[in-house]
């Protein structure tokens, strides 16, 4: 009997040999972006595609970039190698290493309409925010961005450059020429339970949600708890936990089914179980595929701050500190992953990302495409992160006929 893996035997030996890398004692795996960690994957992936015959290079923000040979613009695949802390082995890394497969297939055959070539962008994962990689590639730093950026933990971005390698003021040269490049195509775990729910062993990604954050404060007045009445107390957890009950109530009433909102960090001052709470602040988020929902809960939600302000006599203050539009993906890439999923008799089904990603920075610049497999449990940035390697064998099938076809058509 034909063992379904074999083909994919050479990604499942590298999966093996990047998952060494970033073990961490505390579970899971930690490559926070230019550690000493993430920098060693970085380097495997580059000395792994020069084994493969590709050229490989860093581009002056650390982005890793490998290429079969040929010429004319090639088609990229990639993904992230980076992890949050204590995260899964499996996001952004297999994109990348899917990538590589492509690759090695390519190079075997020697007749391929285009090169191929395999991106692994820096901090992708946002130690030092939003998609920095991709962001450095399209064009979207100064060395006096980079100086204003820093880690959770204080950590300058231009420091952890420097130690990596990297001279934060040559930013600018990594802007890069699209030119070069055909159409970008990105493989990576739902993290997410639709696909595993229905069955399908790929998904192909229509357009990756916007979203909306905001830094929310709620400011009553603290005052003893044992001492100050309920009815005359100005409670400012109070308003918010009325706030957060309306918040959900309203994101679930939408008539987008693809609405998402969420409260990820509440911050009470005092923090004290013996003094009412003058002070909360909230971190929020909002996302849509649908840029009107998005629009339209964006403007909700600041009408129920202040609604909920007035009714129990706090002030309120709303600061957005981050925003992206909804992203439609390539129509004619999508189809020829459908096309080649139909070919081999994959089930498959189309499906928004509720994430960003990479993808959804590059497709200002290109035709951009995602290819989705089934996360075990939906569950994703923890050790228990997983996808079987059957979806992965028939993904990665998918993925070579599609990048055929798409090397060959105009978009």
């Amino acid at each position: 009997m034909t063992d379904p893996l074999a083909p994919i035997a050479g990604l499942i030996a590298d999966f093996q040999a990047l998952s060494a890398i970033g073990r961490d004692p505390e579970g899971g795996w930690s490559r926070p972006a230019f550690g000493p960690q993430d920098c060693a994957a970085q380097e495997w992936f580059l000395a792994r595609a020069r084994e493969m015959g590709m050229s490989a290079r860093y581009d002056a923000f650390g982005n890793a970039i490998a290429r079969t040979p040929g010429m004319g613009p090639a088609v990229a695949l990639g993904s992230h190698l980076d992890t949050v802390k204590n995260g899964g082995a499996y996001d952004g890394a297999l994109g990348v290493l899917a990538g590589l497969e492509i690759a090695r297939r390519a190079i075997a055959a020697g007749t391929w309409a285009r090169p191929i070539e395999v991106i692994a962008f820096r901090d992708e994962e946002g130690r030092f925010g939003p998609f920095t990689g991709s962001r450095a590639m399209t064009g979207g730093f100064t060395p006096d961005d980079l100086a204003q950026k820093r880690g959770q933990d204080g950590t300058p971005l231009v420091e952890a450059m420097a130690e990596a390698g990297f001279d934060p003021s040559r930013v600018r040269e990594a802007a890069r020429d699209f030119s070069d490049l055909h159409g970008y195509v990105e493989l990576h775990i739902e993290q997410g339970p639709v696909l595993e729910a229905r069955g399908d062993a790929v998904g192909i990604v229509t357009a990756i949600a916007g979203q909306e954050r905001f830094a929310i404060r709620f400011t009553g007045r603290p005052d003893h708890a044992g001492a100050a009445p309920m009815e005359l107390r100005n409670d400012a957890f109070a308003a918010t936990a009325h706030f957060a009950d309306r918040f959900r109530a309203m994101i679930l009433a939408d008539p987008s089914d693809t609405l998402r909102g969420t409260i990820g960090v509440v911050k009470l001052m005092p923090n004290q179980a013996n003094v009412v709470p003058g002070e909360v602040r909230l971190a929020l988020e909002i996302r849509d595929t649908d840029g009107t929902a998005l629009s339209r809960a964006t403007a909700m939600t600041e009408a129920l701050v202040a609604e909920t302000g007035a009714a129990f006599g706090s002030e309120t203050k709303v600061r957005r500190i981050y925003g992206e539009a909804p992203v439609a993906l390539s129509s004619g890439m999508q189809e020829s992953l459908a096309a080649a999923a139909r070919a081999h008799g994959i089930r498959h089904s189309r499906l928004p990302s509720g994430a960003n990603h990479d993808a959804g920075i590059v497709a200002a610049h290109l035709p951009v495409a995602m290819l989705f497999v089934p996360s075990k449990d939906g569950r994703s940035h923890c050790p228990e992160e997983h996808t079987d390697w059957a979806p992965i064998a028939q993904a990665v099938t998918v993925l070579e006929e599609a990048v055929r076809q798409i090397a060959e058509q105009e978009f």
